[in-house]
């Protein structure tokens, strides 16, 4: 019974990680998430969880452990299936055009409400399967067996995340969750070899039939559910990389792609495109040429024009390209094989950094900064790298999918946070407004007088459908370059956006909100202009308060273990993005440490669990306080320095989450023993820090990535959790538990 306990907490945690990184790759295709989204989706799972190990757990009666656990396992995968059915349904339920950002409301209302039956089953098993441990061997403590169970469960996220990122990533979610299955169903099957479970054996056998069924049919599953974002559209193809989801559909003859729900373009892209030649009418001889994201689509045609010597297109995802020309025009596809072209597949900050080569004209082709990764190209950090790779006379051109007509707040501080990014590396910096917000920077000087543009246009015999010389003259004398530089001189709120102070991505967040939602944008307009000083105020404030109340220093010290650990991942996760990129087996790496060190603090935890003390939960939180302090000036040091990437500077990522991931994982076991010391009904009890545990996770994986990091950046991040982690330290003390 003991090794069938141990494989279900195991398969548990595999159930976990591989459920939950396949619903936040849903969600954010369907909604096209980003790190408020993915914020929210953590929240949303982990308070579910946490719900289910809380209260749902006390429900169950102690005779019923065994049924529950196997009935549990049953459900589980269906629950998978049904949410990966119901999220890809959305569209048809949520109003919204296909490739159109949806309304924000509805999107997050919906997403917790589906995340919610597997993510309270997935709660309710481990602490139940902890119970059943228990009153299989009543001679081993509760608090010995929850610290055993965590370990056995991390185990399970360890091998769950390194089997996605390498393996299931690349299949579809079908055949995922049939493995998932077929799991659960073993596990169920082994501990109802102990305990009788009657028809479990005839219904296992149906459900594993079953899902052979949804795994050999799982490409048409697949398939038909994909279709279900596309309404009006027919879908050709779909396909998952380590980047994302790539789609192409058709409407009559003309093909779409989108990467991860977002719309790219089309393979009969033409007016788009040409905006392309301000920029480069503004050098008066671009030979050399880079170009970063969404290529494949009719820009390098554009460019081309200009009859430069060398272009490098960076396109972070190889498969996007791969996909691509299977449905573009041959004309698109000769001048993606041009000689002169050639395509890069990295990180293209990466790229950056480690090419000594000089360009004269640096064309940054990327959506808006709506996530932290494509913020890292909007940063005054970027800039000062791209000033350093250009030429003499050298370009850089940039834009923002904004407002032509409407500059609000939301599309003021977006614009400002950019524009004084530039502005801190380049001598001048024009902004050109219409649908897209056109920003072109160099050390010349620049001016928006079109007759230079007008004469390069006419030299260079450029052929256009849309960019001529009256359109030339209309963008840069219109009233509207006049109106928003105004503006944006003006403007002394909105902060410059920086690698560790990611703003941007947060007002192009709250301009999302602003669309549909114009009272709630406001509000968080306010919380982006409040002080560091007032949230430190508050928190303290909110200690003194919970000081006067009835004293619970155990599961409130475990909250804030919890998130201390979600809130270092989300920083070192972020930090390693804006030096490496999304090199994306790297930061399952990271992850995969981090659980690691989880799991061995907790065996090393359990190991004389008898003899721990509250003075090992001081000491704990003592060197979350020591940790924090340690890992900022780690970012000082690398921000202003700017090293070049190396392994030394990865290991050091590697072990920073590997030494929290042991912190916080010796803290569960030794909080759970002193918690469960002197507690009537303890077997109900179960849940109790496992649920503190998740509610402080989901609280720093949403209040870290959606608000303090991009609003205070990495510094004032760390200085918080130093706060957090002394302040309980106090209530610790003056609570004076009997232990």
């Amino acid at each position: 019974m003991k090794k069938a306990i141990i494989f279900s907490l195991i398969v548990l945690g595999i159930t976990s990680i591989v459920s939950q990184l396949i619903v936040i790759r849903e969600l954010n295709t369907s909604f096209f998430g980003n790190e408020f989204f993915i914020g929210w989706t953590l929240f949303s799972w982990l308070f579910w969880v946490g719900l289910g190990s809380l209260f749902l757990n006390k429900s169950i009666k102690d005779e019923n452990i065994t049924k529950t656990t196997i009935v549990s396992n049953i459900l589980a995968p269906l629950f998978l299936v049904s949410e990966i059915f119901l999220i890809r349904f959305s569209r048809n339920l949520i109003a919204g055009q296909t490739g159109q950002i949806p309304d924000l409301i509805p999107s997050l209302l919906y997403s917790f409400i589906v995340l919610a039956p597997l993510s309270l089953i997935l709660g309710l098993l481990f602490a139940i399967i902890s119970r059943l441990w228990k009153s299989e061997f009543q001679d081993l403590e509760l608090g010995q067996i929850l610290g055993k169970s965590y370990i056995f469960e991390t185990l399970g996220f360890i091998l769950g995340g390194l089997a996605f990122s390498y393996f299931l990533i690349l299949i579809n979610e079908f055949y995922a969750a049939s493995i998932i299955a077929w799991l659960n169903l073993l596990a169920g099957i082994f501990i109802s070899a102990h305990k009788k479970f009657p028809g479990f054996k005839s219904l296992s056998i149906l459900l594993i039939i079953f899902f052979i069924f949804v795994f050999i049919f799982s490409p048409l599953i697949n398939y038909q559910t994909n279709g279900f974002r596309f309404p009006n559209q027919t879908l050709i193809e779909s396909k998952n990389s380590p980047y994302g989801n790539i789609a192409v559909t058709r409407v009559e003859n003309q093909y779409n792609f989108y990467e991860s729900g977002l719309y790219l373009g089309t393979n009969k892209e033409e007016t788009f495109n040409e905006y392309v030649h301000i920029p480069l009418l503004y050098h008066q001889n671009p030979k050399n040429i880079l170009l970063i994201g969404n290529g494949f689509n009719g820009i390098l045609k554009e460019i081309l024009k200009h009859n430069p010597d060398k272009i490098y297109y960076l396109e972070l995802d190889p498969s996007l390209i791969e996909t691509a020309k299977k449905y573009l025009t041959n004309d698109l596809l000769n001048y993606l094989n041009d000689k002169r072209v050639e395509i890069i597949n990295g990180d293209a900050r990466y790229f950056v950094k480690n090419n000594p080569e000089k360009f004269d004209v640096m064309i940054i082709n990327l959506p808006n900064p709506s996530t932290a990764l494509i913020n890292r190209f909007y940063t005054q950090d970027f800039f000062k790298e791209a000033k350093n790779h250009l030429s003499e006379n050298g370009i850089l051109s940039t834009y923002l999918r904004l407002s032509a007509n409407y500059f609000g707040p939301g599309v003021e501080n977006l614009d400002t946070s950019l524009y004084e990014a530039l502005k801190q590396n380049f001598q001048s910096v024009l902004i050109l407004p219409e649908d897209q917000h056109l920003f072109i920077a160099s050390q010349n000087k620049l001016d928006y007088n079109p007759d230079l543009l007008i004469k390069n246009f006419k030299e260079r015999k450029i052929k256009t459908n849309f960019v001529n010389e009256g359109y030339i003259k209309y963008r840069l004398t219109n009233d509207r370059v006049k109106e928003l530089d105004d503006l944006l001189d003006k403007n002394q709120s909105a902060k410059i956006n920086r690698d560790q102070l990611p703003i941007s991505y947060y007002y192009n967040f709250t301009y999302w909100i602003s669309v549909f939602h114009s009272k709630l944008a406001r509000i968080f307009w306010f919380v982006g202009r409040i002080q560091f000083i007032w949230i430190i105020v508050l928190i303290i404030l909110g200690f003194w308060i919970l000081s006067r109340g009835p004293r619970k220093p155990l599961p409130i010290a475990m909250t804030i273990a919890g998130f201390s650990l979600m809130a270092v991942e989300v920083i070192i996760l972020f930090g390693f993005q804006v030096f490496y990129g999304y090199l994306y087996y790297k930061i399952s790496l990271i992850i995969t440490v981090l659980m690691i060190g989880m799991a061995l603090g907790s065996w090393l935890a359990n190991k004389k669990l008898e003899q721990k003390t509250i003075k090992s939960i001081v000491k704990i939180h003592s060197l979350i306080i020591i940790f924090s302090l340690i890992l900022l000036a780690g970012f000082y040091f690398l921000f202003k320095t700017e090293p070049k990437p190396s392994i030394l500077i990865e290991i050091i990522f590697l072990l920073a989450g590997g030494i929290i991931g042991l912190i916080v994982g010796f803290e569960f076991p030794v909080i759970n023993k002193l918690y469960l010391e002197n507690k009537n009904n303890t077997l109900k009890k179960a849940g109790v820090i496992y649920g503190a545990d998740l509610f402080g996770s989901c609280l720093g994986a949403f209040l870290i990535s959606i608000f303090i990091l991009p609003i205070f950046g990495i510094y004032q991040s760390l200085i918080l959790l130093g706060v957090l982690n002394f302040l309980i330290l106090i209530y610790l003390i003056i609570s004076r538990p009997p232990h």
